[in-house]
Protein backbone atom coordinates (compact mmCIF):
# COMPACT_ATOMS: atom_id res chain seq x y z
CA UNK A 1 0.00 0.00 0.00
CA UNK A 2 2.70 2.80 0.94
CA UNK A 3 4.54 1.84 -2.57
CA UNK A 4 1.13 2.73 -4.36
CA UNK A 5 0.92 5.68 -2.37
CA UNK A 6 4.31 6.50 -2.85
CA UNK A 7 3.81 6.53 -7.06
CA UNK A 8 0.91 8.47 -6.58
CA UNK A 9 2.82 10.95 -4.41
CA UNK A 10 5.53 10.88 -7.19
CA UNK A 11 2.97 11.09 -10.37
CA UNK A 12 1.42 14.33 -8.38
CA UNK A 13 5.03 15.60 -8.25
CA UNK A 14 5.65 15.05 -11.87
CA UNK A 15 2.37 16.53 -13.20
CA UNK A 16 3.00 19.32 -10.53
CA UNK A 17 6.35 20.10 -11.72
CA UNK A 18 5.10 19.96 -15.89
CA UNK A 19 2.45 22.05 -14.50
CA UNK A 20 4.70 25.02 -13.20
CA UNK A 21 7.30 24.82 -16.61
CA UNK A 22 4.55 24.68 -19.11
CA UNK A 23 3.59 27.84 -16.89
CA UNK A 24 6.92 28.97 -16.92
CA UNK A 25 7.22 28.41 -20.80
CA UNK A 26 4.04 30.30 -21.42
CA UNK A 27 5.14 33.19 -19.13
CA UNK A 28 8.84 33.57 -21.20
CA UNK A 29 6.70 33.59 -24.36
CA UNK A 30 4.08 36.50 -23.46
CA UNK A 31 7.34 38.33 -21.94
CA UNK A 32 9.21 38.31 -25.28
CA UNK A 33 6.11 39.17 -27.68
CA UNK A 34 5.33 41.80 -24.91
CA UNK A 35 9.06 42.84 -25.43
CA UNK A 36 8.57 42.43 -29.00
CA UNK A 37 5.74 44.27 -29.35
CA UNK A 38 6.93 47.24 -27.62
CA UNK A 39 10.36 47.84 -29.56
CA UNK A 40 7.96 47.35 -32.97
CA UNK A 41 5.84 50.22 -31.48
CA UNK A 42 8.46 52.40 -30.18
CA UNK A 43 10.45 52.42 -33.37
CA UNK A 44 7.49 52.88 -35.64
CA UNK A 45 6.71 56.09 -33.58
CA UNK A 46 10.05 57.57 -33.76
CA UNK A 47 10.19 57.09 -37.52
CA UNK A 48 6.72 58.80 -37.28
CA UNK A 49 8.13 61.65 -35.49
CA UNK A 50 11.26 61.96 -37.73
CA UNK A 51 9.18 62.14 -40.68
CA UNK A 52 6.71 64.68 -39.39
CA UNK A 53 9.35 67.03 -38.23
CA UNK A 54 11.01 66.53 -41.78
CA UNK A 55 8.74 67.74 -43.49
CA UNK A 56 8.84 71.13 -42.21
CA UNK A 57 12.64 71.13 -42.95
CA UNK A 58 14.56 72.52 -46.54
CA UNK A 59 13.96 69.57 -48.96
CA UNK A 60 18.22 68.92 -49.12
CA UNK A 61 17.69 68.66 -45.31
CA UNK A 62 14.36 66.12 -45.68
CA UNK A 63 16.31 63.87 -48.25
CA UNK A 64 18.83 63.80 -45.46
CA UNK A 65 16.64 62.85 -42.79
CA UNK A 66 14.61 60.63 -44.66
CA UNK A 67 17.86 58.50 -45.20
CA UNK A 68 18.96 58.27 -41.68
CA UNK A 69 14.55 57.24 -41.31
CA UNK A 70 15.72 54.35 -43.27
CA UNK A 71 18.65 53.66 -41.53
CA UNK A 72 17.16 54.06 -37.90
CA UNK A 73 14.11 52.02 -39.54
CA UNK A 74 16.85 48.91 -41.04
CA UNK A 75 18.86 48.75 -37.79
CA UNK A 76 15.58 48.45 -35.53
CA UNK A 77 14.79 45.52 -38.07
CA UNK A 78 18.01 44.10 -37.23
CA UNK A 79 17.76 44.27 -33.50
CA UNK A 80 13.88 42.84 -33.42
CA UNK A 81 15.43 40.01 -36.10
CA UNK A 82 18.76 39.40 -33.26
CA UNK A 83 16.32 39.18 -30.38
CA UNK A 84 13.46 36.81 -32.15
CA UNK A 85 17.22 34.99 -32.70
CA UNK A 86 18.19 35.10 -29.20
CA UNK A 87 14.49 33.66 -28.29
CA UNK A 88 15.01 30.55 -30.62
CA UNK A 89 18.37 29.72 -29.80
CA UNK A 90 17.73 30.31 -25.74
CA UNK A 91 14.88 29.22 -25.25
CA UNK A 92 12.27 27.20 -28.24
CA UNK A 93 15.76 24.58 -28.89
CA UNK A 94 16.42 23.87 -25.38
CA UNK A 95 12.44 23.44 -25.46
CA UNK A 96 12.20 21.04 -28.16
CA UNK A 97 15.40 19.06 -27.28
CA UNK A 98 13.60 18.21 -24.03
CA UNK A 99 10.50 17.19 -25.48
CA UNK A 100 7.94 16.42 -22.54
CA UNK A 101 5.68 13.52 -22.57
CA UNK A 102 1.56 13.72 -23.01
CA UNK A 103 -0.37 12.39 -19.57
CA UNK A 104 -1.40 9.99 -22.57
CA UNK A 105 1.90 8.88 -22.64
CA UNK A 106 2.75 8.71 -19.00
CA UNK A 107 -0.35 6.79 -18.92
CA UNK A 108 0.38 3.82 -20.96
CA UNK A 109 3.91 3.60 -20.37
CA UNK A 110 2.90 3.12 -16.73
CA UNK A 111 0.34 0.73 -17.68
CA UNK A 112 3.14 -1.06 -19.81
CA UNK A 113 5.26 -1.11 -17.05
CA UNK A 114 2.25 -2.48 -14.53
CA UNK A 115 1.71 -5.62 -17.30
CA UNK A 116 5.63 -5.99 -17.48
CA UNK A 117 6.29 -6.62 -13.82
CA UNK A 118 2.94 -8.68 -13.77
CA UNK A 119 4.96 -10.89 -16.26
CA UNK A 120 8.36 -11.14 -14.91
CA UNK A 121 6.20 -11.79 -11.58
CA UNK A 122 4.47 -14.68 -13.58
CA UNK A 123 7.82 -15.88 -14.90
CA UNK A 124 9.66 -15.99 -11.53
CA UNK A 125 7.13 -18.09 -9.55
CA UNK A 126 6.90 -20.37 -12.52
CA UNK A 127 2.71 -19.94 -12.84
CA UNK A 128 3.43 -18.69 -17.07
CA UNK A 129 5.13 -19.20 -19.88
CA UNK A 130 7.01 -16.43 -21.42
CA UNK A 131 4.74 -14.08 -23.72
CA UNK A 132 5.27 -14.28 -27.15
CA UNK A 133 3.88 -11.02 -28.32
CA UNK A 134 6.62 -8.71 -28.73
CA UNK A 135 6.44 -5.51 -27.08
CA UNK A 136 4.84 -2.22 -29.43
CA UNK A 137 7.03 0.35 -30.53
CA UNK A 138 5.37 3.91 -30.19
CA UNK A 139 6.94 6.96 -31.76
CA UNK A 140 5.42 9.50 -29.24
CA UNK A 141 7.46 11.66 -27.81
CA UNK A 142 9.35 10.89 -24.64
CA UNK A 143 11.07 12.73 -21.75
CA UNK A 144 15.14 13.29 -22.93
CA UNK A 145 16.78 10.63 -21.07
CA UNK A 146 14.26 8.19 -21.02
CA UNK A 147 14.84 6.41 -24.00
Amino acid sequence: MSKTVSAWVDRVGNQQILLKTVEATRKLWLGGLGAYSLAARSSVRAVETLLRESKAMPPKARQQIEEKSAELMSTANTAIQRGEQVVRERFLRPLDFVLLATRRDIEQLSLRVIELSTEVHQLATGKATPATKPAERDDSPMIAGTA
